[in-house]
């Protein structure tokens, strides 16, 4: 259910303002608002973020290295510090840590080359040079290069190093030399020198990450720090919002509530200095739309419709029509008992295991647990399990089949299966149909009660009475239906396209008033533009025909994993026994991994797909959508739960 609102202003001593304001934010049940003139800003002149990206830095280092450390065996050190200080100790700590890994990569590059040239010492390599009065210069190239290389400067010419791509070579001269085609290879540190100071900054790097550790085991400290600072953002962000009145001695703040709280808020302010005032919102302001339900059904429906709008503050809830049509949908798609099963029973094993979820997180295990389960009804209604269809002709093995009108006429095919692909496709445009009528049924509805629009209502009547009859006219206008059998379809042909030109007429007529003028063009171009919706519905209801195409596909998909699979089972005697065990368990890896594909698949086409439906072909027949998400002015670290 969509709240009411109601829009207030509240007016207040200065002087009092901080404790009025946090009053207000404690309650947690209005939406601030900026005054006329005024606005919301985020940077340094209004309202800065600098102290909560901090503080979700540090929270996003806690889990990470959190992640890393969590199989050592090694109990944390306890840290007595703030929360602020604890997350700007380990964003410097973590700095350092990026510092010394940086330099490890630099040693270990040097150290690579070092070793080719062997253990030697650095000091030795030095006191040559220095009694012999001769310069050594390591040198390195590349194999072609290295036939070229005119040595004729160098009093001797070693090769320490070479390889099918380059050769590194020293060199002793009586002076510094040059090389073409060369690069020197400086030492200023030998081999074990090299190796102590590498082994010395792991030390150091990995005692900065046991220290970043530690603080990481402060998860809930940091976690309530940021959000204390996001509530003095909002809090911030309120005061900014307000305007000062009477020589700066009154503020004035405007906000929404839900009428239902309102009673609740006036009783908060009874002891305070403020005075809540309940005033007209303008005309053609935005109001916040809260969708305000605690039904499990409704939570769920809730999150659908948020992933892709919020509904307009006039508009009916929609929860509950997308949650039970997107289940639908959804178990259409994936189309498979045994990976709804199967799915149904990892989702219900994740919500045993976890005991303490947060409540979005409940909403998905609940909503992931409705979905499979109801894509497990719809595989054993039509007889899938994990690509594999039983020989019987009826999908169900249930009697009552035979005593339902619809299964009676239900035509088969020449290998006597009912759900060909003709009757899926004929199921996939009725249900499509059902739904375009259902949201025209609301928008009628909502235009009758909310506007007193009584034209649109016969008009969204006449459009349901148009597409049945065009319905009924091309299923049967070929003197018979590939799916139904009915004892005279010439004359429900007939009969639907007298109706559709009837249905045709009223809604030229009904456009014709809705225009509202005596001005004949007007009317006509009225009834004209009126009448091209049809081609809109046309195409929307097509739409539908997805959920047929997607829920082949991934049949077909599994089929064809089970078929190669069980091509590679050797069928004769002869084959040993070591081959035998080699195709069972290639067949086996094809199956896993060919169905845990596919799922994947059908899962992204079920999710993907049956919100597009609910969306883009539905949902505009009867909803505004475009609102605005109504956010309160609360204090998140009383509110939250866990990590929520």
């Amino acid at each position: 259910m969509i709240s009411k609102m109601q829009k207030l202003l509240l007016v207040g001593p200065q002087k009092k303002k901080e404790a009025i304001l946090k009053t207000l934010q404690k309650a947690g049940v209005v939406e601030v608002m900026p005054y006329k003139g005024k606005e919301f800003r985020t940077d340094g002149r209004f309202v800065t973020t600098a102290n909560a990206d901090t503080a979700l830095s540090a929270l996003k280092l806690a889990d990470k290295y959190a992640a890393m450390k969590e199989n050592e065996n090694r109990k944390p050190r306890d840290i007595d510090l703030p929360a602020t200080d604890l997350a700007n100790k380990i964003i410097e700590l973590d700095s350092s840590c990026k510092k010394m890994r940086d330099e490890l990569a630099l040693l270990s590059s040097k150290l690579k080359t070092v070793e080719t040239l062997g253990d030697f010492s650095l000091a030795e390599l030095r006191s040559v040079e220095e009694k012999g009065k001769i310069r050594i210069q390591i040198w390195e190239t590349t194999k072609k290069a290295a036939e070229e290389i005119d040595f004729s400067g160098a009093l001797a010419v070693f090769r320490i190093y070479s390889d099918s791509a380059k050769e590194i070579f020293l060199t002793c001269a009586k002076e510094k030399i040059t090389l073409r085609k060369c690069s020197e290879i400086v030492l200023d540190e030998d081999l074990a020198t090299l190796k102590k100071e590498i082994g010395e900054l792991k030390d150091r790097k990995n005692g900065t990450e046991s220290a970043i550790f530690d603080i990481s085991t402060h998860r809930k400290e940091l976690y309530d720090n940021y959000l204390a600072e996001l509530d003095k953002i909002s809090f911030n962000r309120a005061a900014k919002g307000t305007v000062s009145e009477f020589d700066d001695k009154v503020f004035l703040l405007q906000a929404w509530c839900p009428k239902s709280e309102m009673a609740n808020l006036k009783k908060t302010f009874e002891n305070e200095c403020a005075a809540i005032i309940e005033i007209e919102p303008e005309k053609d302001e935005t109001i916040p739309t809260l969708i305000d339900s605690k039904k499990a059904v409704d939570e769920m429906g809730r999150d659908l419709v948020n992933i892709y709008d919020t509904p307009a503050y006039t508009d009916w809830d929609p929860s509950s029509w997308v949650f039970f049509s997107f289940t639908l949908f959804f178990a259409m798609i994936v189309g498979d008992g045994g990976y709804g099963l199967l799915l149904f029973v990892f989702m219900l094993f994740l919500k045993i295991k976890l005991k303490n979820p947060s409540s979005a997180m409940r909403r998905f295990i609940n909503l992931s647990l409705v979905l499979t389960g109801a894509t497990a009804v719809y595989g054993i209604l039509t007889g899938a399990f994990f690509g594999w269809f039983p020989s019987s002709a009826k999908p169900l093995h249930i009697a009552l089949f035979d005593y339902l009108p619809f299964v009676k006429n239900i035509k088969l095919n020449d290998k006597g299966e009912y759900l060909t692909n003709d009757t899926m496709m004929m199921v996939s445009v009725v249900i499509g149909m059902l739904h375009i009528c259902l949201s025209l049924i609301l928008r009628g509805l909502r235009a009758a009660k909310d506007e007193k629009d009584f034209v649109s209502p016969l008009i969204n009547l006449a459009w349901i009475g148009g597409i049945w009859s065009f319905f009924f006219w091309y299923v049967f206008k070929d003197g018979g239906s590939k799916v139904l059998e009915v004892a005279n379809p010439a004359a429900i042909s007939a009969n639907g396209l007298l109706s559709l030109e009837i249905f045709a007429g009223i809604l030229v007529v009904l456009y014709a008033i809705q225009a509202k003028t005596f001005n004949p063009f007007k009317m006509l171009y009225a009834s004209f533009f009126g009448l091209y919706n049809g081609v809109q519905f046309f195409s929307d209801i097509l739409s539908y025909i997805r959920l047929f195409a997607l829920g082949l596909s991934g049949a077909l998909l599994a089929q064809t994993f089970n078929k190669l699979a069980a091509d590679l089972i050797p069928t004769g005697d002869g084959t040993s026994t070591a081959i035998v065990i080699i195709c069972y368990i290639c067949a086996a890896l094809i199956v896993v991994l060919g169905h845990t594909l596919n799922i994947a698949l059908c899962l992204m086409g079920g999710v993907i797909h049956g919100l597009r439906l609910n969306f883009l072909e539905w949902y505009r027949w009867c909803f505004d959508g475009s609102g605005k998400q109504f956010v309160p002015f609360k204090n998140l670290t009383t509110n939250a739960k866990g990590n929520d």
